[in-house]
């Protein structure tokens, strides 16, 4: 299945294997060691997107899909996390 995710922001499409690479890198184990949010995991995230991308993307546009998906996922993150507060 190819999954794709517009960046509302500006329209822009942002391709499946950059939407993978994204997920890959948030779910790794040695990523999530800093935790979750903190600086440091970002700085994994981008460079593990940047190594599995650097060859078929331009920087410019890798440093806005990792942009646009790391608020998405924050924004996830900080509705999760008041829905347990509710509870």
């Amino acid at each position: 299945m190819t999954r794709t995710l517009i960046n509302i922001n500006n329209g822009s499409m942002i391709k499946s294997d950059v939407i993978e690479s994204f997920d890959k890198a948030i779910r790794n184990d040695f990523n999530l060691r800093p935790g979750f949010g903190s600086t440091d995991f970002w700085n994994f995230v981008e460079s593990d997107m940047y190594m599995d991308l650097a060859g078929i993307y331009a920087s410019s546009y890798i440093d806005e899909c990792f942009e646009y998906m790391a608020d998405l996922e924050m924004e996830d993150n900080a509705a999760e996390i008041a829905q347990l507060e509710i509870v």
